[in-house]
Parts: structure tokens; C-alpha cells; sequence
């Protein structure tokens, strides 16, 4: 038999430790002196002590540990237990991947407004002009659905930039009110299309560098331009997309140029 401090420099478990253990029924002593109430172990004990320091190394909590032990008839066994706790491990490293990329994103969205100045800002006369659309309601990345269509049916006749009508005030979700649009040369006429002419007018400006998912920056900026001289918009906004994605290959997201379009009164 070992005394506990014993055991405790065999397995280099500490004594709290191994108190804790006996407390949570993971290892219990083989035997407790009735007057001392001192914890002996048998030799034995000593390679289940070992396996559950390497299990509390592994990252495993006490009740796994414990739950491992009650079961733990040979190494098959254990293993079954190691491979749920890598996959474990490998969803709490994709969740930590993910939070990292999301943080890194904000903080290039901070560096992109930190580098629009209002001096960016333009004041533009957009003239009329004609295109063919495709309108609909629905989430905003069905918008490129959207453009497939237009390019398939409408390409030939295109000239100018694509671009995005936005006709709501604010963000939906689900049922934003969306119109993709190419600039024209003619009017055909083109089942499930609309050919119009799109009135234009006085509008600011503004081109954003970058992806799409740091456009918020660009039209926070925008937007205080706005409120800052008093100006009223008029819906739709656009979006031009100066350079973005090919229909088969995506580019570089970094290198995107869009241009945004209010219109005022």
C-alpha cells in the first residue's frame, strides 16, 4: 500500500488533486484509515492515475474523465472516446476560425473608414438612361442569379457598367426590393425583362475599394456626407460595379470597385 503522499510523488498528482478525485468518484483510495482517515493506495492504482492525468492533459473535464473510467475496459475504448473529443476540438477550432476571420474583418472595415475622407465624395449629374432589368424581391445574394440571367439574355445588347437598384430605405433580410440592371444600346423586347428608360439626376458619389462586406463603411460615410449638407435622397441607390466578379472566375476581392450612387433633391 502507498500513503497518499506516496502515490502523490509516484504519479505526480498533487494531494488537493487527488482529494479532489476521491471527492468526484474518479479515484477512489483503496483503503482510508478509520482513526487518521489517512488514503492508501494499491499499487495498482497508480496506471489508472496515470491515464487520467493524461486524459485531464488532453483537455478532457472531470466528468468525461469519470464517465471514461467507469467504462474503460481496454484501449479500444478509450480511443472511442479520444475521436469524439477531436471532433470536439475540430468544431471549437472552426468556430475560433471563424470568429478570428470576423474579427479581422472588422478590422479592416475600420482601417477602409479611416481612409475615406469626404474629399472622395463627388457631386455627379447622372443622366438618363436606358436599360433592362430584372426586379424582384428576395435576399441580396440572389442578386448575381440575377445578372446571369440579364447577361445570357441581354448581353449583346449591353454597353456601360452592371448595376444595382435598391429601392428600400432600410435593410431586409429576406424581402429586399431588388432590381439588377445593365445599361442598353436599344430597346428589344425580351420575355421576363424590362426595358426602360431610367430617369437620373443630381447625385453624390462615392468609390469603394475592397469587398462587398465592407460596403457599410462606404455608406456610413456617404450617408454623413448627406445628413452633414442637408440633402434629401431618393430611392432607388445604385450600385455600379465597376470591376467585381467574372461570371466564372471570382478575382481578387480586394482589388472589387464599386461605385455608389444617391440621388438627391
Amino acid at each position: 500500500m502507498l500513503s497518499i503522499g506516496e502515490f502523490s510523488r509516484v504519479t505526480q498528482l498533487s494531494i488537493k488533486a487527488l482529494r479532489l478525485y476521491h471527492e468526484k468518484g474518479i479515484l477512489i483510495p483503496d483503503e482510508i484509515d478509520d482513526e487518521s482517515k489517512y488514503r492508501y493506495y494499491k499499487s495498482s492504482a497508480v496506471e489508472k492515475a496515470f491515464i487520467i492525468k493524461t486524459l485531464k492533459d488532453m483537455g478532457f473535464s472531470l466528468n468525461e474523465i469519470k464517465q471514461i473510467i467507469m467504462e474503460y475496459n481496454d484501449d479500444k475504448q478509450i480511443a472511442s472516446h479520444i475521436e469524439r473529443k477531436l471532433e470536439e476540438i475540430d468544431t471549437t477550432m472552426r468556430k475560433y476560425e471563424d470568429m478570428k476571420q470576423t474579427l479581422s474583418l472588422f478590422l479592416q472595415r475600420t482601417e477602409v473608414g479611416k481612409t475615406i475622407h469626404p474629399a472622395d465624395i463627388e457631386n455627379e449629374v447622372i443622366p438618363d438612361t436606358l436599360i433592362c432589368g430584372i426586379r424582384f424581391k428576395g435576399k441580396y445574394d440572389e442578386i448575381g442569379e440575377k445578372y446571369g440571367i440579364l447577361s445570357r439574355k441581354c448581353g449583346r445588347y449591353a454597353k456601360g457598367k452592371p448595376f444595382t437598384l435598391y429601392y428600400d430605405g432600410e435593410y431586409k433580410e429576406n424581402d429586399a426590393d431588388i432590381e439588377a440592371c445593365l445599361q442598353v444600346k436599344k430597346k428589344v423586347d425580351i420575355e421576363g425583362i424590362d426595358w426602360r428608360e431610367l430617369k437620373g439626376g443630381n447625385a453624390v458619389t462615392l468609390i469603394h475599394k475592397g469587398p462587398y462586406e465592407e460596403l457599410s463603411r462606404s455608406y456610413q460615410k456617404i450617408f454623413e456626407y448627406i445628413t452633414d449638407h442637408n440633402l434629401k435622397t431618393l430611392l432607388p441607390t445604385r450600385e455600379q460595379y465597376i470591376k467585381g466578379p467574372g461570371m466564372i472566375f471570382m478575382g481578387n476581392p480586394k482589388k472589387y470597385i464599386t461605385k455608389l450612387i444617391l440621388l438627391y433633391e
